[in-house]
């Protein structure tokens, strides 16, 4: 854990810059969530401003233009103006031919008592001053090299490229001098452009930090190669030690827009990284962000508490649901709740169940895994009860929407060839986001929810190859469930923090079970990593995946007693592991050292002698 929050400076003028400035769509605005609904961040930030491109966000009525969250105060777009701010705005979107909008968020986290809120600032950027953008592409050549002409074809460098100085001058027009400096915290390369513009511009009214929710360049490469995780992390720690850097031991990697940015990231005053793994990540771009600073900031745990009581409720309602829907009541329920992405590893899911499969059927006992994901739009109630009407869903499913549709083909496809050969542990595709008689149909109760989900499952998988840090993975944790992540999630790190706070052993604490898939079987070279194939993977997996049924299986709770020392420990762990914990030890002593007065140059010279 970072230094205490006893020197923390505040009250903060934080710009969140992101693509979830109005919806929540991943992992970012879950942060965002956390982070506007914390009690410690509202008491140590004075304005949250939360900045991104208009995009498509035009709505029916004017009001509306910022979501159904936002209170529009200014769109200059609908002639809205009920707090004067056109004066300030007028020029800027005069000379960048941009319009702006401006409203209040609000945040509310159900079954939390805690509400936020937020300013938003949108630009649309649809049809820029050319000229002006020219100038801002050739300074970014010029101060940082990048060659903004090589990826003008990429919406998403665009995009963000036009946001930068409207963006920038906005919050200048807005943030009073009593209020600065305004951080900047570039979510991803979304808001790097406007925070290299603050570095060229901004003097001592801004301060500016990359907040690496993950390392784009490393993601690319360990989705594609096909040792996924098992070969680059042991790639990446071997060039290391050799003084490589990414692109010597993976080649050039200029191409990709993302690396471009975030290897500049060093430019700025700090750069945050959500997890051990993804400043191991930066720190191996190249040299300059290797000597840079990069402190590690936590997700915090948006955790599911529940006492005995409340978890033997929630397990009733879902063991009802069960019998419904597969004809019976499972002795362990394990769920996998994530976007049907390569990255989360759902076919290592199957493996453990196929190896506690075997073990629960040794003690005559049953499971089932309930994997929850959606890869297409949300399907209407109406079709969701004809198909569960003619077909038996979400049990059995049928090619095309309004069911299986897009990564969910693949992945039904899977779970059907192990459901065949599989009697004790059965598996189950909900492709369907939510846990409500809304999303589900007429099988579920009233009485279901998302919380009730959580709070009834004993396993909660997450054995992803590349995780920054995995908050789903947790997030069952205060509820007692056994949460199995593999070793290079964000959260074990987090999680063993917790751990030693705690004064506890990993061994006496089956809360977690790490499933290490970068063990390697036999020490390999450079070169045979780099050429690790599927079936090398497959075989390392095969191994590890038997290992963690295993000690998964020795974890479940065998009665009352059990079920409580895990329910307790979770809520420990969790507690220390929430968002107010995150907060006040790690983020707050980061801004504060970035916003602490700079010495002038006498005050450096006389230092210096």
């Amino acid at each position: 854990m970072a230094a205490s929050s006893a020197a923390t400076r505040g009250p903060f003028t934080i710009a969140h810059v992101t693509h979830e400035a109005v919806e929540k769509m991943g992992g970012i605005g879950t942060v965002l969530e956390g982070m506007m609904t914390s009690a410690v961040y509202q008491s140590a930030v004075r304005r949250s401003i939360l900045v991104g491109p208009m995009g498509g966000h035009h709505f029916a009525s004017p009001l509306r233009r910022l979501g159904p969250h936002v209170n529009v105060r200014y769109s200059s777009a609908d002639g809205i103006d009920f707090d004067g701010l056109g004066r300030k705005f007028h020029p800027i979107q005069w000379a960048f031919g941009v319009h702006i909008a401006y409203g209040i968020r609000t945040y509310e986290k159900n079954g939390y008592n805690r509400d936020g809120s937020a300013e938003v600032l949108l630009i649309d950027v649809s049809n820029p001053n050319r000229e002006q953008l020219g100038i801002f592409k050739m300074r970014l050549w010029d101060r940082f090299g990048i060659d903004a002409r090589r990826y003008e074809h990429d919406w998403g460098f665009e995009e963000y490229g036009r946001l930068a100085e409207p963006a920038f001058y906005a919050l200048s027009a807005i943030v009073p001098q009593d209020e600065l400096p305004c951080i900047i915290l570039s979510h991803e390369f979304m808001g790097l452009c406007t925070a290299l513009k603050a570095v060229m511009d901004g003097g001592e009214a801004f301060r500016t930090a990359f907040y690496a929710h993950e390392c784009a360049t490393a993601r690319r490469i360990v989705e594609h190669h096909a040792g996924h995780d098992t070969a680059f992390y042991n790639i990446m720690r071997q060039a290391a030690q050799r003084g490589q850097f990414v692109e010597q031991a993976f080649g050039d990697q200029s191409a990709y827009m993302r690396h471009a940015l975030i290897s500049r990231a060093h430019q700025l005053d700090a750069i945050i990284a959500v997890g051990d793994p993804t400043a191991e990540e930066m720190a191996f771009l190249n040299p300059e962000t290797k000597r840079a600073r990069i402190d590690l900031v936590y997700n915090g745990l948006p955790a599911y508490f529940a006492d005995l009581a409340e978890e033997r409720r929630s397990r009733r309602i879902m063991d009802e649901w069960a019998q419904k829907v597969i004809g019976y009541r499972p002795d362990v329920l394990m769920t996998h709740v994530a976007r049907p992405v390569i990255s989360k590893g759902f076919w290592r899911d199957l493996k453990v169940a196929s190896h506690l499969d075997r073990l629960l059927g040794a003690e005559g006992r049953t499971g089932l895994l309930i994997i929850l994901t959606c890869g297409a739009p949300p399907r209407a109630l109406d079709d969701v009860n004809r198909m569960a009407r003619e077909y038996g869903w979400p049990w059995h499913h049928r090619d095309g929407y309004p069911d299986l549709a897009g990564p969910e083909i693949e992945l039904y496809r899977l779970v059907q060839h192990y459901n065949v050969g599989h009697a004790n542990v059965k598996v189950m595709l909900v492709n369907q986001f939510g846990w409500s008689r809304e999303t589900l149909g007429e099988a579920a109760s009233k009485e279901m929810s998302m919380t009730v989900l959580r709070q009834a499952t004993d396993v909660e998988f997450g054995q992803s190859v590349y995780e920054p840090f995995g908050i789903a993975q947790l997030e069952p944790l205060g509820s007692g469930a056994i949460c199995v992540a593999s070793s290079v999630c964000g959260c074990v790190a987090s999680y063993r923090h917790a751990l030693a706070g705690l004064g506890a052993e990993q061994s006496a604490t089956p809360n977690v079970v790490v499933a290490d898939y970068t063990r390697l079987d036999q020490p390999m070279s450079l070169a045979e990593l780099l050429a690790m194939t599927q079936a090398q993977r497959d075989r390392i997996e095969e191994r590890v995946a038997q290992e963690v049924a295993r000690r998964l299986h020795e974890a479940l709770p065998r009665g009352e007693a059990d079920a409580v020392r895990l329910l307790e420990r979770g809520r420990e762990l969790a507690d220390r592991m929430s968002w107010d914990a995150v907060i006040a030890e790690e983020l707050l002593p980061v801004l504060s050292r970035i916003t602490a007065p700079q010495p002038s140059a006498a005050e450096v010279a006389a230092s210096s002698t």
